[in-house]
């Protein structure tokens, strides 16, 4: 079954030399084939070949994926050609800036608000998981944090968690991520200090719990802020994001958990097993088992994504189809094994289905790629929105459209449009300040992919009149 991987592997392939490679890794498309790729490749390791329906399920994944890819690179090089056709004279210097925001009042009210909630729901639920586990770590007597967990999400009390959430792993590390790089660009030392000191805060949030996915999706989240910052660049010093911050949180995490406890594994290894396992085994096995558990069911026709979308809905309990895979494996209802985003398509619309949702999310992915960030400037709250749009899309790989919208995929829109309002309100005092002076018009600066946008600068220029930048 592993042969199956090597044609989707050459065609990503040549993906990333025609596409990919011009906007990076770390957008949309990008992020989404890669994920994609692990997917397939830890699903196919663990098929069975001789169950027909575990051969299939690979062999649909492999095609929805290729299926996926094609259509992605037709819509590039489509665009691409439009806009080629479009331009007539080449590139000129590129030019970029991205401007920190500072902190208004509303963004303070914003942060005080995420604050509130995320301490009410803690002080509600009696116990923060993380901090019981350390505590017991400490104290040699190991905490069951799989029950703590999952007491504070689904005990016989109900605390929203899933709106919390929104507060807690999105909109705090965010704005936390906003204010801590204005401080360093524009603030004092007091500034800094109090930044660093709400990072701190943000991160402890997003590891209360005892969950670390949403800690792994934000250090992401960081990384591709980093990238879109610095021109589509990676900074080697944007390394320390993961490295600095990422590993030693993994770490300790793993030693909360106790996951090596009962292993002669160093916590290091552990941590690095676990991150490993997170891509490339836990969702293909969760997402083996549902597509074994689902088989021979009929197909639903879009009911149980509209059923895990009104899971959304406060009091719904919404598609329990997750839980009911994971109590086939375990024998428990302590936990959720959903299916793979494949396999979720194939449940709700079938083999024509998987076949036009599998091209179309190619097109629509690519088209968010190259349809955004191609301006010269912006600014800090608008780079972070999207960073969050870009890793929740692209990481997508298990569940239906309720998982994005879970792990914060509103909150990153919403975040990402408030940018853009502050910009559109910079750009106009700019343009007013502008008609005043009573200036000659400039030549057009042409832009093109190291000023943010989504193109090779010698193939496909972008016109931004005027050169003052607001």
């Amino acid at each position: 079954m592993i042969l199956l991987f090597l044609p989707v592997l050459g065609l990503a392939a040549v993906h990333y030399l025609v596409a990919i490679r011009r906007y990076g890794v770390l957008s949309p498309d990008g992020l989404f084939v890669l994920c994609q790729l692990l997917m397939l490749y830890g699903t196919l390791r663990l098929i069975d070949p001789v169950s027909k329906v575990e051969v299939f399920y690979g062999q649909i994944m492999a095609a929805a994926i290729a299926i996926y890819i094609a259509a992605s690179l037709v819509t590039f090089l489509s665009v691409r050609h439009s806009e080629m056709m479009a331009a007539n004279r080449p590139a000129g210097q590129a030019t970029y800036q991205v401007s920190p925001v500072r902190p208004t009042g509303a963004i303070l009210f914003v942060v005080l608000i995420s604050i509130v909630v995320t301490a009410a729901y803690f002080a509600a639920v009696g116990y923060s998981a993380f901090i019981e586990g350390l505590r017991g770590q400490l104290s040699g007597v190991p905490a069951d944090i799989a029950t703590l967990r999952l007491e504070s999400y689904a005990g016989d009390k109900y605390f929203y968690p899933g709106y919390v959430n929104q507060f807690k792993n999105a909109i705090l590390p965010s704005l936390a991520l906003v204010l801590i790089v204005w401080s360093f660009n524009r603030g004092g030392l007091l500034a800094r200090v109090l930044s660093v000191a709400l990072g701190g805060v943000a991160l402890l949030a997003l590891m209360a719990t005892g969950q670390r996915g949403a800690l792994v999706l934000f250090v992401l989240t960081a990384m591709v802020y980093t990238f879109l910052h610095n021109r589509r660049r990676m900074p080697r010093a944007a390394l320390l994001v993961p490295v600095a911050i990422g590993l030693p949180l993994m770490l300790l995490s793993t030693y909360v958990l106790a996951r090596s406890a009962d292993s002669t594994e160093s916590p290091a290894r552990a941590a690095m097993n676990d991150l490993i396992a997170r891509f490339m085994n836990d969702n293909q096995v969760s997402g083996l088992a549902a597509f074994n558990y689902t088989m021979g069911s009929r197909v639903q026709n879009g009911g149980e994504w509209l059923d895990g979308l009104a899971g959304i809905l406060p009091g719904n309990r919404g598609s329990t189809l997750s839980a009911e895979v994971f109590y086939t494996m375990y024998g428990s209802t302590r936990g959720t094994s959903p299916p793979s985003l494949w396999g979720s398509i194939h449940y709700n619309f079938g083999t024509i289905g998987l076949i036009l949702i599998a091209a179309l999310l190619g097109v629509l992915m690519q088209l968010l790629t190259q349809r955004t960030m191609r301006r010269a400037s912006y600014n800090s709250l608008e780079l972070v929105g999207f960073s969050g749009v870009t890793v929740v899309l692209g990481t997508w790989m298990a569940g239906g459209p309720e998982t994005p919208l879970n792990v914060g995929l509103v909150a990153y829109l919403g975040l990402w449009y408030w940018g853009s309002r502050i910009g559109v309100g910079r750009r106009q005092s700019s343009h007013r300040r502008g008609a005043l002076t009573e200036r000659p018009p400039r030549a057009p600066v042409f832009v093109g992919v190291a000023a943010g946008g989504a193109y090779d600068p010698r193939h496909s220029p972008q016109v931004v009149y005027g050169a003052r930048r607001p």
